[in-house]
């Protein structure tokens, strides 16, 4: 399994290769106009937090530990949020899906399944065998939505993470695994072929 930036794009969403250039302050205008939608975020602090999510951002996908995307609507012109690739592994063939999220707009749409969907095709096509996903154990919206794309719960890990606001918190783990992935795959498109 070689992950690396590529555009995947489907009907509903389109996923680029995230440059802080060009999208950073559009990501910082999402995150100062919609603070509801980063409450639990796990990158959340004190100060300038947009500014060192950016700057961790840069630095993941300078060594490799994370391949991040920029949300677009399907034609390219609206940035709709951010999602990535996370702590690819090579060896053991697995990746995490994460540091999601969406503007207001975005959300209850078709732009999350389609996007894990591009993103789910893309890592088990190059031969993953475990994508898993892991949530703030508080954030049950995300949990239901990870378990709606199909995701099994594997467990809690308890005081797993300390956040930059200093609250230690417990994170809820999920995964799909290479033979799970057909079913999986079936039930996103059914749900993307309702949005029409």
């Amino acid at each position: 399994m070689q992950l690396t930036p590529v555009t995947l794009a489907d009907g509903h969403v389109r996923l680029e290769p995230f440059d802080p250039a060009q999208y950073g302050a559009a990501l910082r205008t999402m995150a100062e106009g919609a603070p509801e939608q980063f409450v639990l975020w796990s990158h959340r602090g004190p100060g300038d937090w947009i500014g060192l999510w950016l700057e961790t951002i840069a630095a993941r996908t300078a060594a490799g530990t994370m391949i991040p995307f920029s949300v677009l609507s399907a034609d390219g012109t609206d940035f709709l949020g951010i999602t990535s690739y996370l702590d690819p592994n090579a060896v053991n063939r697995s990746v995490e899906i994460g540091m999601t999220v969406y503007a207001p707009q975005a959300v209850g749409t078709a732009i999350n399944p389609a996007a894990k969907r591009l993103l789910l095709a893309h890592a088990f096509g190059e031969g993953a065998v475990r994508v898993q996903f892991q949530v703030d154990d508080r954030n049950k919206r995300s949990q239901a939505a990870v378990l709606k794309l199909g995701a099994k719960r594997e467990g809690i890990l308890r005081n797993h993470r300390t956040l930059p606001d200093g609250f230690v918190r417990d994170t809820a783990f999920f995964s799909i695994i290479d033979s799970e992935w057909p079913d999986v795959k079936a039930r996103l498109d059914a749900r993307l072929a309702a949005f029409g």
